[in-house]
């Protein structure tokens, strides 16, 4: 199993056939193909060996889909690192991952000497922006026009493919080792659930192509051969046009680009009819927002994906769920086709259904570990399985319900609170546009629910009203004692709110 073979087998079968579109600039198979046989020569030009790191910070584009496949091509270890990151947040990527050679878009290309300076291993740099090559670094369309197409040297299985660093949504973020064996496994594990590509079908690439959503959503068009449309930076105008112009028939939204693209003014102006699959995920979806994404793509089926880092795709509830309504929607859906998951206990034990615990899974789609933290890998794979970290509980017939991450759980007064429930509450008020429940030091209680929220354009709302509504929908200790309204909450590349920043800087509130 290795990962070029989706690109070697859409070049067998569909050579003419589209492949990529970004901007006025599309590609066929044909040409791809030729281009990251060139690229993958020109990377051993520079000196890459195998199991050497090729990083890439870039938005999302035609060149990111070449670089990935040239990295594999050559035997290299693919390290896409995330643009939302500080330039210390990036320089500590490339710092540690021992990255020596670093691509950059016009958008990064800025960074290059500061990068280069934190990094003494950093040795070379390639711009693979639209505009001029800055000086120090190399042209990445002169080194395809350069060199010769070179055989693809097929390394695959358990050989270390890519290195993507999490989120950092708990510290410092950690080199997550992924193989070609398992990312195909939870490539090929979705696929079979979600049924959401086929040939001739086109994928709008909208979640940044850094983050393991976006690459298996990527990386399932490739595999069957249809097109891919990438879209540098989201906004609601842009994925509106795309889809009307390209004729897509799938994507995948975290929920935070859901709400906007249904909240556009000019939302029904824009021929959406091709979307056939719309996949979201990335972070928990309130109800009401998912219900007025349903209403306002009737013609689409809707998926949700729910998966980490260090393992891919998890589980998928799939269209017949979201049609049939009810308790279900609830849920994330059933263990793809290559995933075992269970519930245990804080001492490891499996818990029967219904009964809340920590979500773990065991398979050939889990990470090889994190990269130079042999510790931080023992802990999180015990007794064979991988442990999520996430709490959740499986029903009689194998439906996963997230109730929370177990860091953010809340205990007040002796009671545990998942904050999700409590969000899913409040997001439910009509004023409310998006919110986050934390738990903040209190004097009497020990814990309490905190609710941070933002509300919709030109509307206004009440603590008092906040917490009476929430006490129609559940318990009154879970619902929030305190209530604060912002502009705006922290957010991850991802589309997940960053609670650790709400929490940090509110560790020292009292109940008033």
């Amino acid at each position: 199993m290795y990962l070029t073979q989706a690109l070697h087998r859409a070049l067998q079968q569909f050579p003419d056939r589209l492949m990529t579109v970004c901007g006025d600039r599309s590609r066929t198979t044909r040409e791809v193909a030729d281009r990251v046989s060139r690229l993958a020569a020109s990377f051993l030009g520079l000196g890459v060996q195998q199991g050497d790191r090729v990083g890439i910070l870039a938005l999302n584009s035609d060149r990111y889909h070449e670089t990935f496949f040239a990295t594999w091509w050559m035997g290299g270890v693919a390290h896409p690192i995330n643009t939302r990151w500080s330039s210390a947040e990036i320089a500590y990527a490339v710092a540690d991952s021992g990255t020596q050679i670093l691509l950059l878009d016009d958008s990064f290309a800025d960074l290059g000497p500061e990068l280069r300076e934190r990094c003494p291993g950093l040795h070379t740099l390639i711009h693979c922006g639209d505009g001029p090559t800055p000086e120090g670094m190399l042209s990445y369309e002169e080194m395809i026009a350069g060199f010769d197409p070179v055989p693809d040297l097929r390394r695959g299985g358990d050989e270390l493919a890519m290195l993507l660093y999490s989120g950092g949504t708990t510290g410092l973020p950690k080199g997550v080792m992924t193989s070609h064996r398992s990312l195909l496994t939870s490539a090929f594990g979705s696929m079979l659930i979600n049924r959401s590509v086929w040939p001739g079908s086109v994928t709008l690439v909208t979640a940044p192509l850094f983050h393991i959503a976006a690459f298996c959503s990527w990386y399932n068009q490739s595999v069957v051969g249809g097109t891919l449309v990438f879209l540098p930076t989201f906004s609601a105008e842009g994925f509106l046009a795309a889809v009307q112009r390209h004729w897509v028939t799938t994507c995948i939204l975290v929920p935070v680009m859901v709400q906007m693209v249904c909240e556009h003014p000019e939302f029904h102006s824009y021929d959406v009819s091709s979307l056939a699959t719309i996949t979201y995920g990335g972070a928990g979806s309130p109800q009401s927002l998912l219900q007025r994404a349903m209403k306002a793509f009737p013609g689409a089926g809707f998926t949700q994906g729910y998966g980490m880092t260090e393992t891919g795709v998890l589980t998928v509830l799939g269209r017949e769920e979201h049609r049939a309504g009810g308790s279900r929607l609830r849920s994330a859906g059933r263990a793809t086709a290559t995933v075992e998951i269970a519930v245990v206990s804080p001492g490891g034990r499996e818990l029967p259904p219904g009964v809340v615990g920590e979500i773990v899974t065991r398979g050939e789609h889990v990470m090889c570990g994190y990269w130079g933290k042999p510790e931080q890998t023992a802990q999180a794979m015990r007794d064979g399985w991988m442990h999520t970290g996430d709490a959740g509980y499986l029903d009689e017939d194998g439906y996963l319900y997230i109730v929370d991450r177990l860091k953010d759980m809340i205990i007040t007064g002796g009671e545990n609170v998942y904050s999700a429930e409590v969000e899913n509450a409040v997001a439910s008020h009509p004023a409310v546009a998006s919110c986050a429940v934390i738990g903040v030091p209190d004097e009497h209680w020990g814990e309490r629910v905190h609710a941070v929220i933002v509300l919709r354009p030109g509307m206004t709302s009440t603590e008092q009203e906040v917490r009476a509504h929430a006490k129609t929908l559940i318990a009154g200790y879970k619902a929030p004692r305190s209530v604060e309204f912002v502009n705006e909450l922290p957010m991850s590349a991802a589309g997940k709110i960053l609670k650790r920043e709400l929490r940090n800087t509110r560790t020292n509130r009292t109940e008033r």
